[in-house]
Formats: C-alpha cells, structure tokens, sequence
C-alpha cells in the first residue's frame, strides 16, 4: 500500500469505526441494562456521571468514547495490511495503541475502580481477549489463503 491509499484506508475505516463503535456501546449498555432486571436504562458509570456532572454530559462523552474506540480499532486495523512490516511488528504496534486507547477509555468511562490492582487485572483480561481475538482472525485469514491456494 501506498501512503496515500494507507490514508484513506484510514480515514475510510475510521469514519465507519465510530458508527460501528457507537453501536456496540450502546448495544452493551442495553444488554447491561437488561441484566440489572429492574427495568431502567443505565447509560453510563457512576464514574462517568461525576466526572460529566450531568446526565446528558455523561451520556454525550459515553457515546464519544465508543465512537472512537470504534475507530480506533477499525483505523488500526491498516496495520496488518503493511506488507513491508513483519507479523510481529504489526501485531505488537496495534497491540499498544489499541491497549492505551482502550484504558485510557475505560479509565475515563469508570469501568474499572482506579486502583493499582484493577489496572493489573484490567491489562490481564484485555491480553487474554486480545490473544482470542488475534488468534481466532490469524486461523480464519489462513484458512482463506489455504482455500485461495487450492483454487489456483
């Protein structure tokens, strides 16, 4: 790829990201929501709500940070198109931003108390996930190229 096609491929991937991240959020809350079986919505932390000092503050800065995380993660994905970089280099750069990014989030959003500890178990259970996810894309794109071959 090109700069100029990395570009937009970036700018492409970004803008649809934040679409697609909204609506995994606000998917999340509902389900979340339902999960409390008391009948309310709760469309943001308690965490969130101080920070915002209101509650449409808290819901406006809830659906930035799903929007962005959206389009951080479909943005990044670019990465693992650079044929010049190795595996190792694509997976270990995407590994740090998405990881910053996303505690960075979930810092802010108060999905995790703030504490030493629950920073420790929040990188943990972000590793495993992201092993699962990397794991589960890299056999399914060999997989295809497997299939691709057969044909030729």
């Amino acid at each position: 790829m090109t700069k100029n096609e990395i570009k937009k491929a970036v700018a492409k991937r970004t803008a649809l990201g934040f679409m697609i991240g909204v609506f995994i959020g606000q998917t999340i809350l509902i389900l979340e929501s339902l999960g409390m079986r008391d009948g309310n919505f709760y469309p943001f932390t308690t965490g969130l709500y101080e920070l915002a000092g209101t509650k449409i503050g808290a819901v406006i800065i809830q659906y930035f940070i799903t929007g962005l995380m959206g389009s951080m993660f479909a943005g990044t994905s670019v990465i693992f198109e650079l044929d010049d970089w190795s595996l190792l280099r694509q997976t270990a750069t995407h590994f740090i931003f998405t990881s910053i990014l996303m505690y960075i989030a979930g810092f802010i959003s108060g999905w995790f108390p703030h504490t030493v500890t629950s920073t420790i178990i929040w990188f943990v259970v972000f590793i495993v996930i992201y092993i699962i996810f990397w794991t589960s894309f890299t056999l399914y794109y060999k997989n295809k190229v497997k299939k691709i071959n057969e044909a030729l």
